[in-house]
């Protein structure tokens, strides 16, 4: 399919909003790795954020619609005209609201490629209602890209989205970002002694990632009770005032800290013992990379796109969601071996560093793009063939 302006042919990448989440995240490292002689845009749908002043110091423009309600059907016609106006060449959606009206509104405005990349498991227990959804707006897609393989055979075998429109493109992150933080003054900042062994979550505060799994096997570790370990919870969401209740009524709060959303996640991250995540469902989470490469010892949940990264004993722990005891057993076993924890991490960082660069990432974006438009191939694009 041609471009629009073979010249310099204009990408949009829509999305629902720009908090400093994983899914944002990855596009600022997109939009670092974008390819030249082409023209990028983001398009937020219901509001901007704070990742709005990156992609700005990118160079890359920042539109935002702003949903009036969450059944805004008009939004799909404005969305339209201004894809029409600007005679957009891809549009590449991101997340829930972008994924259903986005996807819509460009094809009627005739954008000759339309993409979405499922970030997400999504919830495992949406309904026939929801899966029929998806496999009509992934008739309209170019293709629907899984953010992990785990999550693409998802899409096929659960939701029936046709083999033929699914591609799977991992997940990455910029490892050179991790190479300079040691964590220094962390434990100060939060008052707390140089030697408390401290862990912590990096992620919404949403109930796909189970805080409260986290904080009932935290509930059952006596150095936790007594305010001999502390764990940072990193991130903000619908669900902070009941997570601070949970642990008020659990007695922990000596133990749990809420750092609200931070800018020095990396920094933060550095200074934990250990990195621990108690999802429900995922698809393959940022921060949990980001602790890999930061050479943490990881918990999780044996979920999503996770059991593909992590292997149990070798490069990390993993626990089946909703272990509450077995996760705490876990957990006391990292915190009781320094050794073991130093051994997971680094293996865990060569994990990383072997499989989830983002520039693999970007690159098999870019060659995905290129070929909708039938430009030339971007060199040593690392894509990933539709499973089967």
């Amino acid at each position: 399919m041609a471009a629009r302006n073979k010249s310099q042919p204009l990408i949009v990448h829509m999305i629902d909003e720009l908090p400093r989440d994983g899914a944002e995240m990855l596009l600022v490292d997109l939009m670092r790795l974008r390819m030249p002689g082409y023209r990028y845009q983001i398009v937020c749908l219901i509001r901007g954020g704070p990742l709005e002043q990156e992609f700005e110091q990118l160079g890359i423009p920042v539109k935002i619609f702003g949903r009036s309600s969450k059944f805004d059907l008009g939004l799909v016609f404005r969305v339209a005209a201004w894809l029409r106006q600007q005679k957009v060449d891809v549009v590449h959606t991101h997340l829930f609201t972008a994924d259903t009206y986005g996807r819509l509104a460009a094809r009627l405005a005739g954008v000759p490629a339309v993409f979405s990349t499922v970030h997400n498991i999504v919830n495992p227990w949406k309904g026939a209602g929801r899966k029929a959804i998806d496999r009509l707006f992934a008739t309209l897609s170019t293709a629907v890209i899984g953010c992990s393989e785990e999550v693409t055979q998802t899409l096929a075998s659960r939701d029936k989205i046709p083999a033929d429109k699914l591609v799977s493109i991992p997940n990455g992150i910029d490892l050179q970002k991790f190479s300079s933080f040691s964590g220094e003054g962390v434990r100060e900042e939060f008052g707390l002694p140089s030697d408390r062994q401290l862990i912590g979550v990096v992620g919404r505060l949403h109930e796909q990632k189970a805080h409260g799994d986290l904080f009932r096997a935290l509930a059952l570790l006596p150095q936790a009770r007594a305010g001999q370990l502390n764990c940072l919870v990193v991130g903000t969401g619908d669900l902070l005032d009941p997570l601070k209740q949970q642990v008020k009524e659990l007695g922990l709060e000596q133990c749990v800290i809420f750092t609200g959303m931070r800018k020095d996640v990396p920094r933060l991250v550095a200074a934990l013992d250990a990195f621990v995540m108690s999802s429900h469902w995922e698809g393959l989470p940022i921060a949990l990379l980001e602790a890999m490469a930061s050479s943490k010892a990881v918990l999780c949940t044996r979920v999503g796109g996770i059991p593909d990264v992590v292997i149990d004993g070798d490069n990390g722990l993993l626990v089946d969601a909703g272990d509450v005891p077995h996760f705490a057993q876990q957990l006391d076993r990292l915190l009781q071996d320094a050794t073991l924890r130093q051994r997971l991490g680094l293996r865990a960082r060569d994990t990383v560093i072997a499989r989830f660069d983002v520039s693999r990432t970007a690159a098999a974006y870019n060659q995905l793009h290129s070929q909708a438009l039938g430009l030339p191939p971007v060199p040593n694009a690392a894509f990933v063939a539709p499973t089967e």
